[in-house]
């Protein structure tokens, strides 16, 4: 698809919509934010529209100021509220988890991390430059497998998750790690990624695009973890702002201490009918996105689109009815046979093993896991306590 560059606007290229005289930001929303600068000077936009997608309220971009001279005209419009964290005025990433959590939160978030370091050989790594294609589609494939699993456990479609459109995130992230303007923080458990975000990178701004984890390991929240390693990181690479662009989520009003708005851009010639007409309709399209958001109408949609793509949920087997019984001394005989339960056959298992771990904190290799005569109970032993888990 051909990239255009036009002389009276810099710091966005634009792609060629079937709209007529239509030109939208190459990247459209998956960038989480586009600043820019105009060359009233250069005319080069007569007759044509452009429509710059994610334009947050706190860039320094400089006003739009109509000129009697000029045919050039803007239009912005308000679509979504998003989430950062300001660490301009702080030392390090835990001066300012100070001031937004309680000691207690804390405690847990040094709880979680030190448990998952105990019971996982983990390690993270901080990708932030051009990496081999064999390595990036490594990652990428286990990205895609764990946001699937994240939106299927949900039941609701998500537009990225499209074939075509996977294949040009894919190729449009691994160029950005070229140029370090996109970075992956990915936590390993034996070499294995259990969980990634996607971040995009603008000047002394991070944005933190996605973030997944494995499901299986939810006890020890990975997701606030993660968080904090890329605090650290900003902290050490002199960013003043960690973004969790938009999207309305509890978490995000927690570490945020700063709301702002995100608008979208519609530059257009006035003189020019065609330009008119397009800038106006694309202008009430997103008025009308933006009216169904405040409705729910877009959740009921994405649950019906999936509903109609014929997608299923991704099964563990996991059964309906789950009890469980604690044990204190605990000896397997006959009537119990060892298991591997890292062994895919027993992967509805995981979730109890680890959540077993996180109570009783120690490395998983120690743990033995024993699947009794009636098949329908497990029992799960570490160094000095056990539990049995009964399936109906």
């Amino acid at each position: 698809m051909p990239i255009y560059a036009f002389d009276f606007i810099e710091g966005v290229k634009f792609v060629k919509k079937t709209l007529p005289g239509l030109y939208v930001n190459v990247g459209k929303n998956l960038t989480k934010g586009i600043s820019y600068d105009l060359n009233t000077n250069h005319s080069d936009f007569k007759g044509k529209t452009f429509l710059i997608y994610d334009v947050p309220s706190y860039f320094n971009i400089k006003p739009f100021v109509v000129q009697s001279e000029s045919a050039l005209k803007l239009k912005s419009i308000f679509q979504y509220h998003g989430f950062l964290m300001d660490i301009t005025s702080y030392t390090d990433h835990e001066s300012y988890i100070k001031d937004q959590f309680s000691s207690k939160n804390r405690r847990e978030f040094r709880s979680n991390q030190r448990r998952l370091e105990t019971c996982f050989d983990v390690r993270y790594e901080f990708i932030h430059e051009a990496i081999s294609e064999s390595k990036f589609e490594l990652l990428f494939n286990q990205f895609y497998q764990l946001l699937t699993e994240r939106f299927q456990d949900k039941k609701v479609n998500y537009h990225h998750l499209s074939q075509h459109k996977w294949a040009f995130y894919s190729e449009l992230v691994f160029e950005m790690l070229k140029e370090q303007k996109a970075s992956l923080l990915v936590v390993y458990k034996n070499e294995q990624p259990i969980g990634i975000t996607l971040n995009f990178h603008s000047e002394s701004v991070l944005f933190e695009t996605i973030t997944v984890f494995d499901p299986d390991y939810y006890k020890f929240s990975i997701g606030k973890t993660s968080i904090i390693k890329l605090l650290e990181w900003c902290f050490e690479n002199n960013y003043r702002v960690s973004d969790f662009s938009k999207g309305d989520f509890e978490y995000k009003h927690k570490w945020s201490n700063l709301t702002y708005d995100f608008n979208y851009h519609i530059l257009y010639d006035s003189k020019s009918i065609r330009s008119r007409l397009v800038a106006n309709l694309v202008s009430r399209y997103f008025k009308l996105k933006l009216y169904l958001r405040t409705k729910n109408v877009n959740e009921l949609y994405r649950k019906l689109k999936f509903m109609s793509s014929g997608s299923k949920s991704i099964t563990k087997n996991t059964p309906t009815k789950v009890s469980f019984e604690k044990l204190t001394d605990y000896h397997a005989d006959q009537n119990s046979t060892e298991i591997e339960h890292n062994d895919p056959q027993y992967r509805f298992l995981l979730q109890y093993v680890y959540t077993f771990l996180f109570a009783n904190p120690e490395p998983e290799s120690n743990i033995k896991v024993y699947q009794e005569l009636n098949k329908k109970s497990f029992v799960i032993c570490g160094s000095e306590k056990a539990q049995r888990i009964m399936l109906n």
